[in-house]
């Protein structure tokens, strides 16, 4: 019981500290949270990685 414990435990900091990415970019910190702790620390990574960071424009080079 207590090694499920200990987890749990593990799991919940991991998440509150990968959010932490998530706090500077589009998903925010909430999202990156939920991400995390209902799927998964990995995916939530993946995801956060993936989303756009605030205040950054992208320009398209290729319209000249």
């Amino acid at each position: 019981m207590e090694e499920n414990t200990g987890m749990f435990i593990m799991w919940i900091i991991v998440c509150l500290l990968l959010a932490l990415i998530g706090k500077n970019r589009k998903i925010g910190y909430g999202w990156s949270l939920v991400i995390c702790l209902f799927l998964s620390p990995l995916i939530g990574l993946i995801v956060m990685l993936c989303s756009k960071k605030k205040g950054t424009e992208y320009v398209d080079m290729s319209k000249k």
